[in-house]
């Protein structure tokens, strides 16, 4: 009983030094500099008539980039027309 005990101990402390390491790899820094999050001007999420506006490009770009025998590269285009149509350029 002891046994599994410190096993279990052990495990547990090497799963939550290999949880806090892989935490550790994206830090604030690594996401602000855009390595892993395209980051837009403004927010889909906003009621205003811009975040409306880039609500619809969003909707456009899933439905275009999950259609079967979908034309990516023209999708991405059509979503940074949309994105400088609604005043939003990425960054």
């Amino acid at each position: 009983m002891k046994i599994r005990a410190l096993a279990t101990t052990c495990a547990l402390i090497a799963g939550l030094a290999a949880s806090s390491a892989f935490a550790g790899s994206f830090t604030a820094s690594t996401v602000s500099r855009g390595a892993l999050i395209q980051t837009v001007g403004c927010s889909p999420n906003d009621d205003d008539k811009q975040g409306k506006c880039m609500q619809e490009c969003d909707d456009t770009w899933i439905k275009a980039s999950q259609a079967y025998h979908s034309d990516i590269p023209a999708a991405k285009e059509a979503k940074k027309a949309c994105d400088a149509k609604c005043g939003c350029e990425a960054k």
